[in-house]
Protein backbone atom coordinates (compact mmCIF):
# COMPACT_ATOMS: atom_id res chain seq x y z
CA UNK A 1 0.00 0.00 0.00
CA UNK A 2 1.28 3.35 -1.16
CA UNK A 3 2.18 6.16 1.39
CA UNK A 4 3.45 9.54 1.13
CA UNK A 5 5.64 12.36 3.00
CA UNK A 6 6.28 16.15 3.08
CA UNK A 7 9.75 17.29 3.20
CA UNK A 8 11.73 20.34 2.42
CA UNK A 9 15.19 21.64 0.56
CA UNK A 10 18.05 19.53 0.36
CA UNK A 11 17.62 17.98 3.94
CA UNK A 12 14.42 16.38 2.69
CA UNK A 13 15.69 15.44 -0.59
CA UNK A 14 18.65 13.67 0.90
CA UNK A 15 16.04 11.67 3.42
CA UNK A 16 14.72 9.67 0.44
CA UNK A 17 14.95 6.06 1.40
CA UNK A 18 15.58 3.17 -0.88
CA UNK A 19 11.86 1.90 -1.40
CA UNK A 20 10.24 5.78 -1.64
CA UNK A 21 9.94 7.34 -5.02
CA UNK A 22 11.15 11.35 -5.01
CA UNK A 23 9.10 14.11 -6.12
CA UNK A 24 10.44 17.47 -6.10
CA UNK A 25 8.40 20.91 -6.38
CA UNK A 26 9.83 23.87 -7.38
CA UNK A 27 7.13 25.41 -8.55
CA UNK A 28 8.07 29.18 -9.22
CA UNK A 29 9.84 28.62 -11.63
CA UNK A 30 11.90 25.59 -12.69
CA UNK A 31 9.42 22.66 -11.71
CA UNK A 32 7.16 25.06 -14.13
CA UNK A 33 9.99 25.46 -16.93
CA UNK A 34 10.80 21.90 -16.96
CA UNK A 35 7.23 20.61 -17.67
CA UNK A 36 6.38 23.84 -20.39
CA UNK A 37 9.58 22.61 -22.20
CA UNK A 38 9.19 18.78 -22.37
CA UNK A 39 5.52 19.52 -23.09
CA UNK A 40 6.58 21.70 -26.19
CA UNK A 41 9.08 19.45 -28.19
CA UNK A 42 11.93 19.25 -25.94
CA UNK A 43 13.77 16.35 -25.59
CA UNK A 44 16.23 16.53 -23.37
CA UNK A 45 17.17 18.76 -20.60
CA UNK A 46 20.86 18.88 -18.62
CA UNK A 47 20.54 20.47 -14.51
CA UNK A 48 23.77 22.13 -13.59
CA UNK A 49 24.80 23.39 -10.44
CA UNK A 50 27.69 25.50 -12.12
CA UNK A 51 26.86 28.45 -13.89
CA UNK A 52 30.32 27.95 -15.93
CA UNK A 53 29.64 24.52 -17.04
CA UNK A 54 25.85 25.23 -18.06
CA UNK A 55 27.11 28.02 -20.70
CA UNK A 56 30.18 26.06 -22.08
CA UNK A 57 27.48 23.81 -23.58
CA UNK A 58 26.39 26.41 -25.30
CA UNK A 59 29.11 25.10 -28.16
CA UNK A 60 26.68 21.63 -28.36
CA UNK A 61 23.73 23.76 -29.23
CA UNK A 62 22.07 23.19 -25.87
CA UNK A 63 20.06 26.50 -24.96
CA UNK A 64 20.80 27.65 -21.91
CA UNK A 65 18.84 28.52 -19.18
CA UNK A 66 20.04 30.21 -15.89
CA UNK A 67 18.81 32.35 -13.09
CA UNK A 68 20.03 33.28 -9.62
CA UNK A 69 17.49 35.07 -7.17
CA UNK A 70 14.91 34.92 -9.52
CA UNK A 71 17.06 37.23 -12.63
CA UNK A 72 18.57 35.82 -15.98
CA UNK A 73 21.98 35.32 -16.08
CA UNK A 74 24.03 37.05 -18.07
CA UNK A 75 24.84 35.40 -21.63
CA UNK A 76 22.06 33.18 -21.05
CA UNK A 77 19.84 32.31 -23.91
CA UNK A 78 16.92 32.30 -21.40
CA UNK A 79 15.67 32.95 -17.79
CA UNK A 80 14.21 30.56 -15.77
CA UNK A 81 11.13 32.12 -17.38
CA UNK A 82 8.31 29.77 -18.96
CA UNK A 83 6.64 32.14 -20.60
CA UNK A 84 9.97 33.19 -21.70
CA UNK A 85 10.53 29.83 -22.90
CA UNK A 86 7.11 29.55 -24.95
CA UNK A 87 7.76 32.57 -26.82
CA UNK A 88 11.38 31.50 -28.04
CA UNK A 89 10.02 28.07 -29.40
CA UNK A 90 7.74 29.88 -31.70
CA UNK A 91 10.65 30.96 -33.29
CA UNK A 92 12.76 28.13 -33.03
CA UNK A 93 12.34 24.42 -32.11
CA UNK A 94 14.41 23.90 -29.15
CA UNK A 95 15.52 19.99 -28.52
CA UNK A 96 18.01 20.47 -25.69
CA UNK A 97 18.26 22.72 -22.74
CA UNK A 98 21.25 23.06 -20.09
CA UNK A 99 19.54 24.94 -16.95
CA UNK A 100 21.18 25.86 -13.79
CA UNK A 101 18.78 27.80 -10.93
CA UNK A 102 19.40 28.84 -7.35
CA UNK A 103 17.38 25.92 -5.99
CA UNK A 104 15.85 23.10 -8.18
CA UNK A 105 19.11 22.01 -9.45
CA UNK A 106 20.97 22.48 -6.50
CA UNK A 107 18.61 19.86 -5.35
CA UNK A 108 18.13 17.47 -7.78
CA UNK A 109 22.27 17.40 -7.53
CA UNK A 110 21.64 15.00 -4.18
CA UNK A 111 19.54 12.06 -6.03
CA UNK A 112 19.88 9.36 -8.37
CA UNK A 113 16.29 9.91 -9.86
CA UNK A 114 13.46 11.74 -8.90
CA UNK A 115 9.93 13.25 -10.29
CA UNK A 116 9.23 16.52 -11.09
CA UNK A 117 6.36 18.24 -10.11
CA UNK A 118 4.36 21.77 -10.62
CA UNK A 119 0.90 23.12 -10.68
CA UNK A 120 1.23 22.49 -14.69
CA UNK A 121 1.14 18.58 -14.02
CA UNK A 122 0.01 17.54 -10.71
CA UNK A 123 -2.92 15.74 -11.63
CA UNK A 124 -0.40 13.55 -14.61
CA UNK A 125 1.64 12.99 -11.22
CA UNK A 126 -0.40 11.46 -9.10
CA UNK A 127 -2.05 9.31 -11.77
CA UNK A 128 1.51 8.15 -12.21
CA UNK A 129 2.65 7.44 -8.54
CA UNK A 130 -0.92 6.03 -7.30
CA UNK A 131 -0.15 3.46 -4.83
CA UNK A 132 3.32 3.96 -4.32
CA UNK A 133 5.69 5.04 -1.32
CA UNK A 134 6.51 8.81 -2.09
CA UNK A 135 8.40 11.63 -0.70
CA UNK A 136 7.59 14.86 -1.44
CA UNK A 137 9.97 17.41 -1.87
CA UNK A 138 9.42 21.52 -1.48
CA UNK A 139 12.44 22.88 -2.59
CA UNK A 140 11.45 25.98 -1.78
CA UNK A 141 14.86 28.91 -1.36
CA UNK A 142 15.49 32.78 -0.25
CA UNK A 143 11.73 33.54 -0.26
CA UNK A 144 10.55 30.90 1.42
CA UNK A 145 8.59 27.51 0.44
CA UNK A 146 4.83 28.18 1.19
CA UNK A 147 4.26 27.76 -2.65
CA UNK A 148 6.26 24.48 -3.24
CA UNK A 149 4.65 23.30 0.09
CA UNK A 150 0.80 24.30 -1.03
CA UNK A 151 1.29 22.15 -4.36
CA UNK A 152 3.15 19.50 -2.24
CA UNK A 153 0.03 19.36 0.29
CA UNK A 154 -2.40 19.47 -3.50
CA UNK A 155 -0.28 16.70 -4.71
CA UNK A 156 -0.94 14.69 -1.24
CA UNK A 157 -4.61 15.35 -1.28
CA UNK A 158 -4.82 14.02 -4.68
CA UNK A 159 -3.06 10.91 -3.96
CA UNK A 160 -5.64 10.16 -0.78
CA UNK A 161 -7.96 10.91 -3.17
CA UNK A 162 -9.15 14.04 -1.15
CA UNK A 163 -10.43 17.06 -3.40
CA UNK A 164 -8.59 20.32 -3.10
CA UNK A 165 -10.06 23.53 -4.71
CA UNK A 166 -7.88 24.57 -7.61
CA UNK A 167 -9.05 28.28 -6.47
CA UNK A 168 -7.09 27.77 -3.08
CA UNK A 169 -4.07 25.88 -4.90
CA UNK A 170 -3.87 29.08 -6.61
CA UNK A 171 -3.82 31.51 -3.71
CA UNK A 172 -1.15 29.06 -2.23
CA UNK A 173 1.12 30.23 -5.64
CA UNK A 174 0.24 34.08 -5.73
CA UNK A 175 0.45 35.25 -2.16
CA UNK A 176 3.37 33.64 -1.68
CA UNK A 177 6.74 35.65 -0.96
CA UNK A 178 8.33 34.29 -3.68
CA UNK A 179 5.27 35.22 -6.19
CA UNK A 180 6.11 39.11 -4.85
CA UNK A 181 9.65 38.93 -5.45
CA UNK A 182 8.82 37.83 -9.22
CA UNK A 183 6.29 40.07 -9.86
CA UNK A 184 8.30 42.92 -8.56
CA UNK A 185 11.53 42.27 -10.88
CA UNK A 186 8.97 41.86 -13.68
CA UNK A 187 8.03 38.07 -13.58
CA UNK A 188 4.31 38.75 -13.01
CA UNK A 189 3.55 36.82 -16.67
CA UNK A 190 4.77 33.61 -14.85
CA UNK A 191 3.18 33.85 -11.63
CA UNK A 192 -0.37 34.06 -14.01
CA UNK A 193 1.26 30.91 -16.05
CA UNK A 194 2.09 28.88 -13.24
CA UNK A 195 -1.31 28.94 -11.47
CA UNK A 196 -2.65 27.17 -14.87
CA UNK A 197 -3.47 24.13 -12.86
CA UNK A 198 -3.15 20.78 -14.88
CA UNK A 199 -2.05 22.18 -18.08
CA UNK A 200 -0.03 19.89 -18.67
CA UNK A 201 0.14 15.89 -18.72
CA UNK A 202 3.46 15.33 -18.55
CA UNK A 203 6.12 14.03 -16.09
CA UNK A 204 9.39 14.86 -16.25
CA UNK A 205 11.89 12.37 -14.53
CA UNK A 206 15.52 12.99 -13.60
CA UNK A 207 18.40 10.61 -13.81
CA UNK A 208 21.82 11.96 -12.50
CA UNK A 209 21.60 14.91 -14.50
CA UNK A 210 19.40 14.84 -17.16
CA UNK A 211 15.64 15.30 -17.16
CA UNK A 212 13.06 13.39 -20.00
CA UNK A 213 9.31 12.19 -20.29
CA UNK A 214 8.73 10.18 -18.23
CA UNK A 215 7.42 6.59 -20.86
CA UNK A 216 5.92 3.61 -19.43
Amino acid sequence: MGSCRISTGEKGAKSTKHDESCVIIDVLRASSIIVTALSHGVKEILTLTSITDALKLKKKRYTTVGERKGAKLPGFDLGNSPVELLNATQNNPIKKIAITTSNLTRVLAHLETAYICSSLNLTAVSKLLQGKKINIVAAGGMHGEVEDLGIALALMMKLKGIPLQKGLIKKMITQSLAARHLTSIGYVDDVRFVTQIDKYTVVPIYKKGFVTCFKK
